[in-house]
């Protein structure tokens, strides 16, 4: 039983707010509208438990996850897997090709990752292996879409920690989600992002951890005062580009976010 979960209903408003503080390796909040309380816990639940699904499957840090298990075999023999994971190996190394090898889960090995199609394994050479971050939660703002809108919700917020966000339909007093990016190094202002059945990734060095991103193309940490926003339709489009944006310069960065459907994006440099 999930004994970290919050929920809470206002009548007055129709608004159900749920929050979980440590998922994914952040917080995250929802809320959803509607005038059935009961029906939109229920809904939280699904979204609660589809997402620790997703955590325990794609943590490289779990020993029980499944890619724990593949990054710990495949390097020893082709390593097989189920179809959902697989899928998602094979959705990285699209990404890997379409951003010119700046989106990396293996930081830097990708073309040393071996993929049999017929027999549905990856064989890890070199001692490579694969880290999910920059995937994973775009990958969950579209599984909770999926939720959303096979139970009918047409105006709902999801925020992991707010570096991946998730609007669907608009604010009730207003034509859009607004949300505001700060320059975490002074507090300022950067900008405001509006979602209306779209989602925003952040990614960006900060004071508390200014070297936590390499670039796989050179493979040191990216040490800039940085912050990359992308607000796209795909949650995963978003999280990507971010995740690559942050190794790039701003021209590469904006050649690759023409070959993507993607609303806006933002490069910061901050004091």
């Amino acid at each position: 039983m999930v004994t970290d979960s919050y929920t809470n209903y206002y009548p007055s408003s129709r608004l159900f707010h749920a929050s979980v503080p440590h998922i994914m390796g952040t917080r995250i909040d929802v809320l959803l509208f509607g005038d059935d309380p009961s029906k939109l816990k229920l809904i939280w639940d699904e979204i609660l438990t589809e997402t620790r699904r997703l955590e325990r499957m794609l943590n490289r840090f779990d020993t029980d996850s499944a890619i724990y298990g593949v990054n710990r075999d495949g390097v020893l023999y082709p390593v097989g897997m189920e179809e959902e994971l697989w899928h998602i190996l094979r959705d990285c190394k699209r990404y890997y090709k379409l951003t010119d090898c700046y989106f990396d889960v293996t930081l830097g090995h990708f073309d040393e990752v071996v993929f049999d199609d017929r027999n549905r394994t990856v064989f890890l050479a070199n001692n490579a292996d694969f880290d999910l971050g920059g995937y994973a939660k775009g990958y969950a703002l579209r599984r909770i879409r999926q939720i959303l809108e096979i139970n009918a919700i047409s105006r709902a917020l999801v925020n992991f920690g707010d570096s991946a966000a998730l609007g669907i339909g608009a604010h009730p007093h207003g034509n859009s989600w607004p949300l505001s990016v700060d320059n975490p190094y002074n507090g300022a202002p950067l900008g405001i992002f509006r979602l209306y059945n779209s989602a925003l990734s952040v990614s960006g060095n900060m004071p508390s951890h200014p070297e936590h991103i390499i670039s796989p193309i050179t493979g040191a940490y990216v040490t800039e005062r940085k912050i990359t926003v992308v607000v796209a339709d795909d949650p995963v489009d978003a999280e990507v580009l971010t995740t690559a944006f942050m190794a790039t310069d701003e021209e590469t960065a904006k050649k690759i976010a023409e070959r993507f459907s993607i609303k806006d994006f933002q490069l910061y440099h901050c004091e």
